[in-house]
């Protein structure tokens, strides 16, 4: 997402609506503080439109269907989690268009990135002797 694709500026709100789905499927709570952004640039709304267009069209499908989004059982970890919702995305949404396919590929990458940079064990350094 962003700069050059489709559903520009809508990355935010998409990481959102998924954290949204895991974190209610595996019971988790997310706490947030006040923003440390004041964000009081003025901007062209043509240009946003320009930008936004597509995802303002695709809302119609994508808000019910993280709405809708249900997980397996299976699913006990973040990262099985986001695979089977990049499954899903691409099933349901792939239809809207053929960027979602995408999408839900690069999630996959991802996750495989993301376990391949933090082997099990190794997310939390451990402390012997006041060293890490």
């Amino acid at each position: 997402m962003g700069d050059g694709q489709p559903i520009g500026r809508y990355d935010d709100m998409w990481a959102g609506w998924c954290t949204k789905v895991i974190c209610d499927h595996l019971g988790l709570g997310v706490k947030t503080g006040l923003p440390y952004i004041y964000h009081s640039k003025a901007s062209n709304p043509f240009v946003n439109l320009k930008k936004e267009y597509k995802g303002i069209f695709w809302q119609e499908e994508i808000i019910p269907f993280f709405q809708a989004a249900s997980l397996s059982k299976e699913c006990t970890t973040v990262q099985k989690c986001y695979i089977e919702l990049s499954k899903q995305v691409k099933e349901k949404l792939g239809k809207v268009d053929p960027y979602f396919d995408k999408l839900a590929d690069a999630m996959v990458t991802w996750i495989e990135a993301w376990d391949e940079l933090n082997p099990s064990g190794a997310s939390s350094a451990k402390v012997t002797n006041g060293k890490a």
